[in-house]
C-alpha cells in the first residue's frame, strides 16, 4: 500500500519535470549548432578514456560495496562484487532516482547476504552519497559565481546535509529497545565496525571524484575545459536535479540542468548545449557497459559456481543465468 502511494505522488511530478524541460528544450535549445560542435569531438578516444575512468569508478564502488557487506558475508570476493556492481550500477542510471541500484542485494542473497543486512549496507551506502553530493553542492556554490537564486540551493543542501547524518545516526547508532531494536540489529550486521564505515566515506569520495574526472573528460571532448571543483560542482547539482525529478534517466532534466550551469559559469550557450549532450552520450555509455557485463553474465556466473562448489565440495547446480540470481 504505501509503495503505491509513494508512486501515485512520484508521477505527477516526473510527468511535471519531464513535460517542463521537454518544453525548454523545444523552445531555448540550439539542437543543429549544439550538434555541430558535438560532432566534432573525437569518439574513438573519448569512448576509451570514459571507459577507463568508469572501470576505474565501479572498482571503487564495488570495493566500497564489499566493505559493506563484508561483517554479514566475510567470505565474498572483490570480483563478484565488481560484477554486481557494474551490472546494478551501470544499468540504474536508466531508473528513477537510480533505484535500480537495489538489485544487487537481490544478487547478493546467493552469497549469503540476508535481505535486511543487504537493505542496511544500501542504505548506509546511499546516506553517504547524499552527505558527499550535498556537500559537494553547497561548497561550489559558495565559492562560485552564482546568481542569487542558487543560495537557495545551498541551503537545501545543508539541509540535505543535516537529515543525511541525522539518518546515519539512526541507522548506526540509535538504541530504542525493545523490538525495534531487534530489527535494527539485523539491518545493522553488514557493516558493524567504525572502521569500515570510515573507508566507506574515503571510497564514497574517491567514486565521486572519479565521477568527476569522468565528466571532465566528456566535457573536454566538445572543448568545455573546467577545473575538477567546478566539475564536480556540475556532477552535484545535475545529480540532486535528476534525483528530486523521479524521471527516468533523468532524461530532458539532466540536459536542462547541466546547461543552465554551466551557462552560468561562464560557458558560451551553444557549447553548454552540447555539453549537455555529451554528458548524455556519457550516460548512454555508461548503460552500455552495463549491458556487456549482463551479457557476459552467465560465462562468469558459471565460473563463480564451479569455484564455489570446488571449495564447499556440495555439489550444487544452477542455471547460469541472471534470472537464477534472482
Amino acid at each position: 500500500m504505501r509503495s503505491r502511494t509513494v508512486t501515485l505522488l512520484t508521477i505527477p511530478i516526473a510527468v511535471l519535470a519531464f513535460t517542463a524541460s521537454v518544453y525548454y528544450l523545444s523552445t531555448h535549445f540550439r539542437w543543429r549548432e549544439a550538434f555541430a560542435v558535438l560532432l566534432k569531438a573525437d569518439f574513438v578516444k573519448l569512448a576509451v578514456l570514459i571507459a577507463l575512468s568508469h572501470f576505474a569508478y565501479i572498482v571503487v564502488r564495488a570495493w566500497r560495496w564489499r566493505v559493506a557487506v563484508q561483517d554479514a558475508i566475510p567470505g565474498v570476493s572483490l570480483l563478484d562484487c565488481y560484477w554486481i556492481t557494474a551490472i546494478a550500477v551501470s544499468l540504474s542510471v536508466a531508473t528513477p532516482g537510480q533505484l535500480g541500484e537495489a538489485l544487487k542485494i537481490e544478487l547478493m542473497k546467493r552469497r549469503g547476504l540476508g535481505r535486511l543486512p543487504g537493505v542496511g549496507a544500501f542504505a548506509l551506502e546511499r546516506l553517504l552519497d547524499l552527505i558527499v553530493v550535498s556537500s559537494m553542492a553547497a561548497a561550489g556554490i559558495l565559492l562560485g559565481r552564482f546568481p542569487i537564486i542558487y543560495r537557495g540551493v545551498q541551503a537545501g543542501a545543508a539541509v540535505l546535509i543535516i537529515f543525511a547524518f541525522a539518518c546515519l545516526y539512526l541507522l548506526l547508532r540509535f538504541d530504542p529497545g525493545g523490538r525495534i531494536s531487534v530489527w535494527l540489529a539485523k539491518v545493522r550486521r553488514a557493516s558493524t565496525s567504525p572502521k569500515n564505515w570510515a573507508a566507506m566515506g574515503l571510497l564514497t569520495v574517491l567514486s565521486w571524484t572519479l565521477i568527476g574526472i569522468g565528466w571532465s573528460l566528456a566535457l573536454g571532448g566538445v572543448q568545455i575545459h573546467l577545473a575538477l571543483p567546478e566539475v564536480l560542482t556540475l556532477v552535484s547539482l545535475v545529480t540532486v536535479g535528476y534525483l528530486l525529478s523521479f524521471v527516468p534517466g533523468g532524461l530532458g532534466i539532466s540536459e536542462v540542468v547541466s546547461t543552465a550551469i554551466l551557462t552560468n559559469m561562464g560557458i558560451a550557450a551553444v557549447t553548454a548545449q552540447a555539453g549537455a549532450l555529451v554528458l548524455r552520450a556519457y550516460t548512454v555509455f555508461i548503460f552500455l557497459f552495463g549491458l556487456a557485463h549482463l551479457a557476459l553474465w552467465p560465462i562468469y556466473g558459471t565460473k563463480a559456481r564451479r569455484r564455489t562448489h570446488a571449495l564447499a565440495g556440495n555439489g550444487y547446480s544452477e542455471k547460469s543465468n541472471l534470472a537464477s540470481e534472482l
